[in-house]
């Protein structure tokens, strides 16, 4: 893996031009919340952002499994319409294999056990292996076959039943925002973004919140919504930690954020080995722990944050070029 000269790196960027006072309506509308600044990363996460990365998932993991988060690109995936009916559907069918077609097995017996015959019973099993069992198989065999057998994914058909959400690429220093059927929305360098949490109050009262990058230089109607890798509850210090996160993961000055996904790939990435063979860090630090191990290390890891009142980031940089 080489850097490409557009990555972002805190040390040496070029002066970015000042904000646009003059913002029309719909601007200050897309652009509303506090804005994060630039700052020097520390070793702040955001646990709530990992609490599914645990060892018994990520250390079992083939390095080309293509996770959504490696030492090249963060890009999610969002399951297409069709497949969130789809689970709909396969969950019924698992409750029809699980609950009812067993309780007419047992009522095919009843019936065996009081008429002394097996013709009603056979009758009655047979309707319903036809009309319940048979059909519900063909449904949930394919989740069943993903669950039990594991296959290897061929990515390259991604597409057929996901889409990609967006791509922060520490490789090139690019972010990108994508459309239905993996149409590219826009693509421009990480620091042109700004990080802005917006806050919205939900139909309780409480207040839900969002954390996007959204292009200083351009009037987009959509944004990069990072906050989702924390949720929308999460406490505001939280939306920090992520920001101080995703500003190591784009910066090549800087090794990669010490989580679990992203353990299996440092030694690809030059900065983030080089940093580990100078400080001797054990390279399955993660994933030598088991499940309990792991939480009880994430929970520590946030009360210490929390009561220690460790700053969420580190000091701000100013990125824009003197007037």
């Amino acid at each position: 893996m080489s850097y490409q000269p557009t990555a972002y790196n805190s040390q040496t960027f070029t002066p970015q031009p000042s904000m646009n006072e003059t913002q029309n309506w719909s601007e200050r509308i897309h652009k509303r919340g506090e804005i994060f600044p630039f700052s020097q990363v520390n070793d702040c996460i955001a646990t709530s952002a990992v609490r599914d990365q645990e060892p018994s998932i990520v250390g079992n993991s083939n390095r080309k499994s293509n996770f959504y988060w490696n030492n090249q690109r963060l890009q999610p995936y969002t399951f297409v319409k069709w497949i969130s009916f789809y689970i709909l559907v396969a969950s019924i069918a698992k409750l029809a294999l699980i609950v009812a077609y067993p309780f007419f097995l047992i009522l095919s017996l009843i019936v065996y056990i009081k008429q002394s015959t097996p013709d009603g019973a056979i009758e009655l099993l047979t309707t319903m292996t036809w009309y319940i069992a048979f059909p519900s198989i063909i449904v949930y065999f394919p989740v069943l076959w993903v669950n039990r057998c594991k296959p290897k994914f061929d990515y390259s058909h991604i597409s057929l039943f996901a889409r990609k959400k967006y791509c922060l690429n520490r490789e090139t220093g690019m972010v990108t925002l994508y459309g239905e059927h993996n149409r590219k929305i826009f693509s421009h360098p990480f620091i042109e973004f700004d990080c802005i949490l917006a806050s919205n109050p939900n139909h309780q009262g409480l207040l839900s919140y969002r954390l996007m990058l959204v292009h200083r230089y351009s009037d987009y109607a959509q944004g990069v919504n990072i906050g989702s890798l924390v949720g929308v509850n999460a406490p505001l210090a939280e939306y920090r930690r992520l920001w101080n996160m995703i500003q190591q993961y784009m910066d090549v000055s800087k090794p990669l954020p010490d989580i679990p996904m992203l353990e299996q790939f440092r030694e690809l990435d030059p900065t983030t080995a080089a940093y580990d063979q100078q400080h001797q860090r054990n390279p399955n630090y993660w994933r030598s722990m088991s499940d309990e191990e792991f939480d009880k290390t994430l929970t520590e890891m946030a009360r210490n944050q929390r009561e220690q009142n460790i700053p969420p980031t580190g000091p701000e940089i100013d990125i824009f070029a003197k007037a």
